[in-house]
């Protein structure tokens, strides 16, 4: 969908805007930046592009620095009738925790003139109470687009049959996933039923990476196994790898996120800590799993199709507006 887009007759023109100076190249999944937007078919354009104001909605994402910060500050001083609204992007539930001064001027702009809030995942934890202290800006869903040119066609006939997991490790955070882990560590059976990637690590942060395994590099790997092992985290947020487990052709395993539609939730099993439910799975005949993968990859292509993610957008954006006016 064009950047100027018509909606149930609603017209916008909306801009995703990036931090000038953020090492975006470091980035371990392209779910931020200018590849967050790129599905979505949105122009993207560096924050110091604020101030040409030739747009009717800017969303920013949330990877920003010292000198955005200061360009925003310049920006959020104009009067708000000579402005656009901007919505700044929220990646993670946690975020109004930070102790990052530039995150934290984020939630700093909150109520203010033209300031809402655009988040990847359903509002829980740190997140979902902040929403509910705001007065006058407005939070709207922006979820994961679809990707369809990152689909790997692999025939699970031919991939070994193993669970892929991956990801940080954190008790706290990914129980699921630190109690699979944990277990497979004493477990013969399990080190050989489950394939266990690291964390690459945050080049980003400017820590050097653990590995190269990431973007296409990481569905690729996915994809050359039956089962992709899926978790939320402790709030059961839709992360990336949910449309990344689609894009594999991989079946599901796991917790499905709640914000699933019933049709993405039908293709995991009830999710069990016992090894010999994951090897029950691991061996059913491949034509029920070919057909689980299929369906699961069909719901997540209409769940998070990204025509359907934009207009959904813009009509959250328009009534938001709407009721600032009134």
């Amino acid at each position: 969908m064009p950047a100027t887009a018509a909606v149930w007759g609603i017209v916008l023109r909306i801009i995703y805007f990036y931090s000038d100076t953020h090492p975006y190249e470091k980035a371990i999944y392209p779910g931020v930046g200018p590849a967050f937007a790129r599905p979505l078919g949105w122009e993207v354009r560096p924050i110091s592009g604020l101030d040409a104001g030739d747009f009717d909605t800017g969303v920013v994402d949330n990877r920003v620095e010292q000198t955005d910060v200061a360009r925003l500050r310049r920006y959020l001083e104009r009067p708000a009738k000579s402005r656009p609204p901007i919505f700044f992007r929220i990646s993670d539930p946690d975020m109004p925790d930070t102790v990052n001064p530039n995150v934290r001027f984020i939630f700093n702009c909150a109520d203010l003139p033209g300031v809402h809030y655009a988040t990847t995942y359903d509002p829980e934890g740190p997140f979902l109470a902040f929403t509910r202290r705001l007065k006058t800006s407005g939070v709207a869903r922006l979820p994961f687009a679809y990707d369809s040119a990152r689909e790997i066609d692999a025939p699970l006939r031919g991939r070994s049959r193993r669970l892929f997991l991956s990801g940080a490790n954190s008790r706290e955070l990914y129980p699921v996933r630190y109690a699979l882990r944990r277990r497979r560590r004493w477990s013969p059976l399990l080190r050989h039923l489950v394939h266990d990637l690291k964390h690459p690590g945050y080049p980003e942060q400017g820590r050097p990476p653990r590995h190269d395994i990431t973007h296409e590099r990481f569905v690729a790997l996915a994809a050359r196994f039956t089962h992709f092992l899926l978790c939320g985290t402790r709030f059961n947020v839709e992360l990336m790898k949910y449309v990344e487990c689609a894009y594999a052709g991989s079946v599901p395993v796991g917790v499905p996120a709640n914000s699933l539609s019933a049709a993405a939730k039908q293709c995991f099993r009830p999710y069990t800590a016992r090894s010999l439910d994951l090897m029950s799975d691991l061996r059913e005949p491949i034509l029920e799993l070919e057909s689980r993968a299929v369906a699961y990859r069909d719901a997540m292509r209409e769940l998070r199709s990204p025509p359907k993610i934009v207009g959904e957008f813009i009509a959250q954006a328009s009534a938001i507006a709407a009721r600032r006016a009134a």
